[in-house]
């Protein structure tokens, strides 16, 4: 079974985590996995990943943390996510270890959909699985360092 057939298992387990499916939830899940999908660290190494997330410190837009938490194990508990309070949402995903740094941002095109939705109070269970049919190049633009 590869990664991407086990997505809605991980859905499954942050909806009972976070009370609810939503598309920052699942934005949030993927994109820890693709993080780690372009660091290329294995099991052991993700123990050691560690992220910093810049989001809107306010629902829906910080349930992205939750999926994040997920998807990652970086959590607020173990020290290893950092959040600050921004304007829009971007994140850098690392390990001391290897010295690898993945920079996250939304793509335009999915920061004016999510806006969009927004507007048209559409920020529902059904946009949040659209979103996760939707391939991580459409979702992120990613840089390596």
């Amino acid at each position: 079974m590869t990664n991407q057939n086990k997505f809605p298992e991980k859905v499954e387990f942050a909806r009972k985590l976070h009370g609810h499916i939503g598309p920052y939830l699942v934005l949030g899940l993927k994109m820890g996995d693709a993080a780690i999908k372009a660091l290329n660290i294995n099991d052991i190494e993700r123990l050691h990943l560690r992220s910093m997330v810049y989001v809107p410190l306010n629902p829906p837009f910080s349930c992205l943390l939750d999926g994040i938490q997920v998807s990652t194990t970086c959590t607020v508990g173990n020290q290893r996510l950092q959040i600050k309070n921004a304007k829009t949402i971007r994140a850098t995903f690392f390990t001391h270890e290897t010295a690898k740094k993945a920079k996250i941002t939304l793509t335009q095109q999915l920061s004016e959909r999510l806006l969009q939705k927004q507007k048209q109070n559409q920020l529902d269970e059904q946009f949040a699985w659209e979103i996760a049919e939707t391939p991580e190049d459409k979702l992120f633009n990613i840089t390596l360092e």
